[in-house]
């Protein structure tokens, strides 16, 4: 499911940043940024599951990654709660935003050097590579990241002004997909809102406002399912389609 998720949010993201393809042209971008933001989308398209230990992110570094994980499921509540909820999302852009200020200036350069920005970046992108199976192990899928991280140290301070919109694009397209599951998400966790009781009944009520607080829209069945996968297919090809015509404009044709 890693994939699937990892697709939606490189979709997403062309969807609202490129211009090369017809596109929603709400934050329109260069196509380099394009193709960057693909990647860290993509990644940043997985952060919600870092409250289940099985995840791509639990396996990202050896021991760590699944003490990190089991730390991050026990204060969130458990898989598909608190992660899964717009005080998350919050609070994944704010923390974004936060790394941005982590930078220094060496001593006869012209730009600060984005330490945090690059972090992140490297993160994702490596997350997004393992998880696409571009690569085939985690020390290839950190050296691709890194080289991504070297790329954004060497631009201008101002190159990943759009980091925050990335991760929270990768972010809700996660969440956008597991709402059209029929487990649904906490969306206001910590709120547990019920249905009002005149309603609670109703088999349609039942299905949308679950018991436990969750929102569904279950168009997509069980997480996992046949369906999911028929919808990730055709967000392939477009994302595909996308960084294609933005990489044409970025270095011509091959």
């Amino acid at each position: 499911m890693g994939s699937s998720h990892a697709i939606s949010g490189a979709a997403a993201w062309v969807a609202v940043t490129a211009t090369a393809v017809p596109a929603l042209g709400l934050y329109p971008l260069a196509p380099s940024a394009v193709l960057l933001g693909a990647l860290v989308a993509a990644g940043a398209a997985l952060l919600p599951d870092a409250d289940h230990h099985n995840a791509t992110i639990a396996h990202s570094v050896p021991v760590l990654g699944k003490v990190a994980a089991g730390a991050v499921e026990t204060l969130s509540g458990g898989h598909r709660h608190g992660m899964h909820s717009l005080l998350a999302l919050v609070g994944v852009i704010t923390a974004t935003i936060g790394l941005s200020f982590v930078q220094w200036t060496p001593q006869g350069w012209d730009h600060p050097l984005q330490f945090g920005s690059a972090a992140a970046v490297a993160a994702c992108t490596a997350f997004a590579v393992k998880v696409l199976t571009l690569v085939k192990s985690w020390s290839t899928a950190w050296l691709v990241g890194a080289l991504a991280a070297a790329a954004v140290l060497a631009s201008g301070p101002h190159a990943v002004s759009w980091l925050p919109v990335c991760i929270g694009v990768g972010f809700v397209a996660h969440l956008i997909g597991d709402v059209l599951t029929v487990e649904g998400v906490p969306i206001l966790w910590p709120l547990r809102w019920r249905a009002p009781r005149f309603v609670r009944g109703l088999p349609i009520v039942s299905q949308v406002w679950k018991a436990n607080g969750s929102f569904a829209i279950p168009i997509l069945g069980h997480a996992g399912s046949k369906r999911e996968w028929l919808l990730t297919l055709p967000l392939a090809c477009y994302a595909l389609w996308g960084l294609g015509a933005s990489a044409l404009v970025v270095y011509g044709p091959i």
